[in-house]
């Protein structure tokens, strides 16, 4: 077999003008050359194409493809890259937001990681992990250096992807062993818009085996602004936050239902893989105790040390699942909105 590539970075591309430059020149300094960006276009409408273009006469590591998944936003352009890309001949891969900035030596830390882990248990080893992160604004001013820290994040058994979302597409890296199962699985044209592709890549290493650890140093600068996705989102607990969520525990029982109705349809796509005997009664259990709660879903919570960020999330969610709390939500004729 041929000898594999480096690393293929895979970014949907859509209207940031103001960031993808910052964004580029971050890859472009990357102490790691063995790289390749493959963009998938979602019809970005500004001077971004101007930018993009700007780079790839530099230089013929970056390159870019139309979206043809039908679908637009980050789960049909990421699902155009996994299954429409060359990817076979890569070893490692890398998902990256193009408003972000990476520090100079994220790619060689991942790469050195990962060559690690597979020097001691074997090439064919499934590797999927991501890093610490800082967070900037706008502007590019530093507004938390540690966001591990703020956001509690600890993952303490990968299965607990199924329960919570807390994985971010933007410092996920991982092998060609990942991403040849989450293609098998994404080429279905049937695979579910809801799905969040970033998740799923973590979920899917988790049911073939994967090492899954973390690294902790801060290795990029995620950028949180008015018009990305998840610029509504609360990752650190205050006052305002708290009464916030007291007034709306409806809010909280949708979130978990849609997070548990995500999941099923994740298990039921990843149950069509080659799986371990193992990781497939794994997977079974979870769906049983996401889909009945109850006496079902507190097993599987000690079984897989759930962690939802921080203790009160952490409650949030166990209350939810094992008091049966989302069990009407899960319905989904009757509450087709989630």
């Amino acid at each position: 077999m041929e000898k594999r590539k480096g690393v293929l970075i895979l970014c949907a591309l859509s209207s940031t003008e103001k960031y993808i430059r910052a964004q580029l020149d971050s890859v472009e300094a990357q102490d790691y050359k063995d790289w390749e960006i493959l963009f998938s276009n979602d019809l970005a409408n500004d001077a971004t194409m101007e930018i993009v273009n700007e780079f790839m006469a530099k230089d013929p590591r970056i390159h870019i493809m139309d979206n043809n998944s039908g679908r637009r936003g980050a789960h049909g352009n990421f699902r155009n890259l996994v299954i429409n890309s060359n990817g076979d001949s890569f070893r490692y891969f890398a998902y990256m937001d193009n408003d972000d900035v990476w520090k100079p030596d994220k790619l060689s830390c991942y790469v050195e990681t990962a060559d690690g882990i597979k020097q001691a248990k074997g090439e064919d080893t499934p590797i999927c992990f991501t890093c610490n992160m800082e967070v900037i604004d706008e502007n590019g001013t530093l507004r938390d250096p540690d966001f591990a820290s703020t956001y509690e994040y600890e993952i303490l058994h990968p299965m607990d992807s199924f329960f919570t979302h807390r994985v971010f597409g933007c410092n996920l890296f991982f092998d060609w062993k990942v991403y040849e199962a989450v293609k098998a699985v994404m080429k279905d044209p049937d695979f579910p818009p809801t799905i969040s592709f970033d998740n799923f890549t973590y979920q899917t290493a988790a049911a073939i085996g994967a090492a899954q650890p973390f690294i902790p140093k801060v290795l990029m600068s995620y950028r949180r602004h008015s018009t990305n996705s998840t610029s509504g989102a609360v990752y650190k607990i205050n006052a305002g936050y708290l009464m916030k969520m007291a007034g709306q525990i409806s809010t909280v029982i949708h979130n978990n239902a849609f997070i548990a109705r995500d999941s099923i349809d994740a298990i039921d796509r990843i149950l069509a893989l080659d799986l371990p005997q193992e990781k497939r009664k794994e997977l079974l259990e979870i769906r049983e105790g996401l889909e009945q709660g109850g006496i079902r879903a507190m097993k599987m919570w000690r079984k897989y040390h759930i962690n939802c960020g921080n203790a009160l999330r952490t409650a949030e969610n166990w209350l939810s699942l094992c008091l049966g709390l989302e069990r009407k939500y899960m319905d989904r004729e009757r509450y087709p909105e989630l």
